[in-house]
């Protein structure tokens, strides 16, 4: 026994020198031929699979994987891996780490001699080759032959002569293979133990040192190397666990799933590993947390789905792109509430209102007839416009038609100015996809159009910049009148959820069947648009603008403006004194309309009716150019087949109104 023992020691001292012999050798023949790269090249180089995506100030929000072949988080520095995983890295994997350099001859010697005996086949490859290894295999792609093993020694001893220890360390941890697909420590570390490398135990330390000797492995090989790493002789509990974590796929969880949707309109610039945007995390969050709130509130009334969208009203800069409540509450995750196309119900009589103050048609002040309407529209059919409480109000100014959001005058208020205006000023602000002019009809002014939150919460934030299609007194009017809770006061009353301690303008909006609702409104600081509905377009049950979207409005502008004594009263309460400006308009017949004789009633008998709403003095209705009358309410025009052109003039000649028309 004796005998055995100083012949192991003797062959393992002549081992060791023939090892060092042919190592010189070798290094000295192909050290001038070898190239490695710089570790400044290594860092610069690298790419994880998973895009790290950072709000303004470079906060992360989320992680998107663009790589298919290997999961790869980003780079980790060695001065952020805890202790433990250090400690035990360098015992297990290469005690002689820190003295030699890129060869460990002692452990060299010992392998061979453990082949020639039948022993232990552990290798003796130090953490320096391992990363030439991996470096080198992942630009071949193949297993290294016997040359190639003589050039990674070659490389490893060239690299110690250029790279710290503490490069040679982080690059390893960074690059090595930990199971799988899995690269690099920290995806290994999040994917198994959902932490951070600074985080390690000793335990999950011990166990991911264990995967660096050979990824793949069963677990209950990786449980027992775990076991020999850590000292313990009774391994059973850690067998159980290590089983239980290596049977199930790793879950690379992201950190903050606040971020449901990446879009290119807040994408300011990307890198190899980062996506730089103009979202700012403290918003996006509470965007996110209040839409999920409200629906998860609404879930009993059908409500599935929202979004909300936050911009600085100066910059335009999006600050919060909540394009879905997110997994698992949201009905599709993957859909962007804020680029679908929705109709925008009565979100849209701002710009109908803003083109007639524009035009000089109307003012604040103007009035307009709330009253019980028959429009007609082509082919004989008739629209009645009501008001969504079923209420009507006579005369109102224009400012309480809008503020109160009622039907009829908005109505009354397209007819006057003209759809083609109205869909010139909304191509301008922003609108796309709209339809021709006289598409729509008198409906338009109800919201019958479909548009995006996008589009919306853009376009009501050119009431507060210059660079608009409207001018700077109908921008200060709209505000005026959207700010005042007087304004509000028939249909939402003084005190609502719209109403803040500080100056914002703001209009909800619910489209037919309370299929969606809107509240977009603005401050100098901020626009928000909400939307609140369903993706699949299935009516929502008892669901209007101010029990849907108005509270996450409400909740944000609150949060947004902390200090409400820095927020101005802006707003103009309407005067007293009300100026009369009506609408002059003919009313029947509809243009393009078609009209036939009845033959149950002699021709000779037959008449049509000219109606003119709100007629003036001095107003003259025409029709193929000759005199019919001084404009009536009502004039019975004596029916005759072929084709007629009505017109309404003023008492200068200048046409009013036109309508063209057929009797056949």
């Amino acid at each position: 026994m004796q005998t055995g023992k100083l012949l192991n020691k003797r062959h393992y001292k002549i081992l060791s020198g023939v090892s060092i012999g042919v190592a010189a050798i070798v290094v000295a023949a192909a050290w001038m031929s070898i190239p490695v790269p710089l570790f400044q090249t290594v860092a610069s180089n690298y790419q994880p699979s998973d895009l790290l995506v950072v709000d303004r100030n470079g906060y992360p929000l989320e992680s998107i994987r663009k790589g298919k072949n290997k999961r790869s988080l980003e780079w980790v520095k060695w001065s952020e891996v805890s202790p433990s995983f250090k400690e035990l890295l360098i015992q297990t994997e290469d005690k002689r780490f820190y003295s030699h350099l890129g060869i460990d001859f002692l452990a060299l010697g010992k392998s061979g001699w453990d082949k020639i005996i039948g022993g232990s086949n552990r290798g003796a490859s130090t953490i320096t080759m391992q990363l030439v290894g991996v470096l080198t295999q992942e630009s071949t792609g193949h297993r290294r032959n016997i040359p190639e093993k003589i050039q990674q020694i070659t490389r490893a001893v060239k690299m110690e002569m250029t790279w710290s220890k503490e490069q040679i360390l982080e690059a390893y941890v960074n690059l090595a293979p930990l199971r799988g697909e899995l690269r690099g420590l920290r995806s290994a570390s999040l994917g198994y133990f959902n932490k951070n490398p600074s985080g390690l135990n000793r335990e999950e330390a011990a166990l991911l040192v264990a995967l660096l000797r050979s990824p793949n492995s069963s677990a209950d090989l990786v449980s027992k190397r775990t076991c020999k790493i850590l000292g313990i002789a009774e391994c059973n509990d850690l067998h159980s666990k290590t089983s239980q974590l290596l049977k199930s796929p790793y879950k690379l969880t992201r950190e903050r799933d606040i971020l449901p949707v990446l879009a290119s309109s807040f994408t300011k610039s990307r890198s190899n590993t980062t996506i730089q945007t103009s979202l700012d995390y403290g918003i996006q969050d509470l965007a996110i947390k209040s839409l999920r709130e409200q629906i998860r509130a609404l879930k009993n009334q059908n409500v599935n789905d929202g979004a909300v969208l936050v911009i600085e009203t100066s910059t335009g800069n999006v600050v919060a792109y909540a394009a879905n409540a997110g997994a698992g509450i949201a009905s599709a995750a993957q859909i962007d509430g804020i680029q679908m196309r929705r109709q925008a119900g009565s979100t849209i009589k701002p710009f109908v209102y803003a083109t007639a103050f524009d035009w000089n048609y109307l003012h604040p002040n103007s009035l307009l007839d709330d009253s019980p309407a028959d429009i007609p529209v082509s082919q004989g059919r008739v629209y009645n416009p009501r008001n969504y409480d079923k209420t009507f109000r006579g005369l109102v100014s224009v400012g309480d038609a809008l503020g109160s959001s009622m039907n009829v005058p908005a109505v009354r208020a397209l007819q006057l100015v003209g759809e083609p205006k109205v869909l010139d000023k909304l191509r301008s602000a922003g609108f796309e996809k709209l339809q021709e002019d006289e598409y729509y009809g008198p409906s338009m002014a109800l919201g019958t159009i479909d548009v995006t939150l996008w589009e919306l919460t853009q376009g009501y934030r050119k009431f507060a910049i210059d660079d608009s299609p409207f001018s700077k007194e109908s921008r200060k009017s709209i505000f005026n009148i959207l700010a005042s809770p007087e304004y509000r006061r028939f249909t939402f009353g003084m005190d609502s959820l719209l109403t803040l301690p500080f100056a914002a303008a703001v209009k909800t909006g619910t489209s037919k069947d309370m299929r969606d609702n809107w509240c977009i409104g603005w401050t100098p600081q901020y626009v928000v648009g909400v939307w609140i509905g369903n993706f699949n377009g299935e009516p929502m049950w008892n669901v209007s603008g101010m029990s849907g979207a108005a509270p996450i409005w409400r909740s944000i502008m609150l949060a947004l403006h902390t200090n409400p004594t820095a927020v101005p009263i802006q707003y103009e309460p309407p005067v007293e004194a009300l100026p009369i400006k009506t609408i002059t308009k003919i009313r029947y017949p509809a243009k393009d309309m078609l009209v036939g004789f009845d033959p149950d009633i002699p021709k000779q008998k037959q008449k049509l009716p000219i109606e003119i709403e709100n007629p003036q003095k001095g107003h003259q209705v025409f029709i193929n150019n000759r005199l019919l009358n001084t404009a009536q309410e009502t004039t019975m025009w004596p029916l005759q087949r072929g084709k007629f052109r009505v017109e309404l003039k003023n008492a200068s000649g200048e046409r009013i109104d036109s309508v063209k028309f057929e009797v056949r």
